[in-house]
């Protein structure tokens, strides 16, 4: 993958993607929630329900980068067909990853949670089409992010210090969330195309469906011991304030 440019990686913060996705046009209904637990019910019923979706930060370690391309190898070249189930963005945007599993959610989410007349429907959702190409969506992606220039505005905004938009980051963010066809999707710009996990087994809540939890506990116990814990998610649900 050739970036076409690059940018200050996003913190795995909440209220940095709660403030960017309000920015882009999020309805106020809901917001990112961190999740510390995936089978602590005690912690669980702290998340306001339903989770639509999950975004999980994990490091990419050698093992992991073995596993990505082992499983894209021979891959067809995606090009859309799933467009009326799931939008999916090739990630042409060097450490943008957080910018990317941001917008698989909320292109994702029932248009009902999004403002029309805000950035994300203007520059980006009412411009696609089935007939759109993964180069024509990923362009798109670019000119949003020179519109509402990640770096400068939301790039300083973590509690850590920010490290260059030129360093190589080894940590990333993808997105698990249904799809139109009631499909659970594991949707990450580096990967070949969506990911179809299968049926998804639960109405809305889709922290329940056994899918998801065994996908990120499968990554976590392929991390090396150095890596076990440079893990973190965050659900988006409905808004407590």
């Amino acid at each position: 993958m050739v970036d076409s440019k690059r940018v200050i990686p996003l913190e795995s913060n909440p209220s940095i993607f709660n403030s960017l996705s309000n920015k882009l046009g999020l309805s106020p209904i809901l917001q990112f929630h961190d999740v510390y637990s995936l089978t602590d019910s005690e912690l669980l019923a702290f998340l306001p329900q339903p989770v639509y979706a999950i975004i999980l930060l994990f490091p990419l370690t050698k093992n992991y980068e073995q596993y990505r391309e082992q499983s894209d190898k021979g891959e067809h070249e995606y090009n859309n067909e799933r467009f009326g189930d799931i939008k999916w963005f090739k990630q042409t945007i060097g450490n943008g990853c957080g910018l990317y599993a941001l917008l698989h959610i909320l292109a994702n989410l029932p248009h009902d949670f999004i403002i029309d007349n805000l950035i994300l429907n203007k520059c980006l959702l009412s411009q696609l089409s089935k007939d759109s190409s993964v180069k024509e969506t990923a362009n798109l992606v670019e000119q949003l992010e020179r519109s509402i220039q990640l770096d400068s505005n939301y790039g300083t905004q973590g509690q850590t210090e920010a490290p260059d938009a030129s360093e190589s980051v080894d940590l990333h963010f993808i997105t698990f969330v249904k799809g139109k066809d009631n499909h659970l999707y594991e949707l990450d710009g580096r990967r070949a195309g969506p990911i179809d996990l299968g049926v998804s087994t639960k109405e809305n809540h889709i922290l329940d469906d056994t899918k998801l939890t065994e996908k990120i506990q499968f990554y976590m116990d392929n991390a090396d011991d150095e890596n076990k814990h440079n893990f973190a998610m965050m659900a988006i649900g409905p808004s407590l304030d």
